[in-house]
């Protein structure tokens, strides 16, 4: 399981792309990954995404962040 800095990190570079993402209130193990609940609605964030936040963050782009804000569309 992941620290939750790891998902607050991730979710401030998914608002300073898109402020509707909403805040963060909890989350939940989900099979490829977690699911995160935010003040807009949920958000699934797949072990990979989470794997290159923990370890190398530098490895997570703008166009993984924006396919990631396109798939709660």
């Amino acid at each position: 399981m992941y620290s939750s800095y790891v998902i607050y990190e991730l979710l401030i570079r998914l608002q300073a792309l898109d402020p509707a993402v909403g805040d963060y209130l909890s989350f939940k193990k989900i099979n490829a990954g977690i699911s995160v609940q935010t003040t807009t609605g949920p958000l699934e964030i797949p072990n990979t995404l989470l794997d290159l936040q923990f370890h190398n963050p530098a490895g997570i782009n703008n166009k993984d962040l924006i396919e990631l804000l396109a798939a709660l569309r």
